[in-house]
């Protein structure tokens, strides 16, 4: 998000040159640069000790596609207790263990999605309200029935090579 009025007065903001950082939205009123906002979140490969992945097929949105577990951070929570909360609550397993990929960047919605392999005992699910059905795959089967080039598609090859 790119601040075209300042949040904290509701001036409208001009661009400035701010160092090395280039034109930044600049609110003269409060003397203060606004830089451009994104949402953290998590995108977890869940991998049980047979590394099988678990993907989801949410209730809302695109219904129809299997994806990662995903959700957004909350203030004061760091990036693993995000990723563990998330499993937790759409999978209703409990993480026995997480470890940070990678990260990439969905412009489309301004997201940084923080990447993380989070290890699980395999069980049954017992899914939340915001899920469908979730489903185990061998890795091998998860690459190829998420869409093709997404975030999660690049994470679980890059989990198929840490486990």
């Amino acid at each position: 998000m790119r601040f075209t009025y300042c949040p904290f007065c509701g001036t409208k903001t001009v661009l400035r040159q701010l160092g090395d950082e280039g034109d930044i939205p600049y609110c003269e009123s409060c003397d203060l640069p606004l830089f451009d906002k994104f949402s953290a979140c998590v995108l977890s490969v869940v991998v049980n000790e047979y590394n099988e992945a678990a993907l989801i097929r949410q209730s809302y949105g695109d219904t129809e596609r299997f994806v990662g577990v995903a959700g957004y951070m909350k203030c004061g929570e760091t990036a693993e207790e995000a990723a563990c909360r998330e499993v937790k609550e759409e999978l209703g397993i409990e993480p026995e263990g997480v470890l940070y990929i990678e990260s990439h960047f969905y412009h489309e919605r301004d997201q940084l999605m923080l990447g993380f392999l989070v290890r699980v005992a395999k069980q049954e699910f017992h899914i939340s309200g915001e899920l469908n059905e979730a489903r185990w795959f061998t890795l091998d089967e998860a690459v190829k029935t998420v869409r093709q080039g997404s975030i999660i598609q690049k994470l679980l090859i890059s989990a198929g090579e840490m486990v």
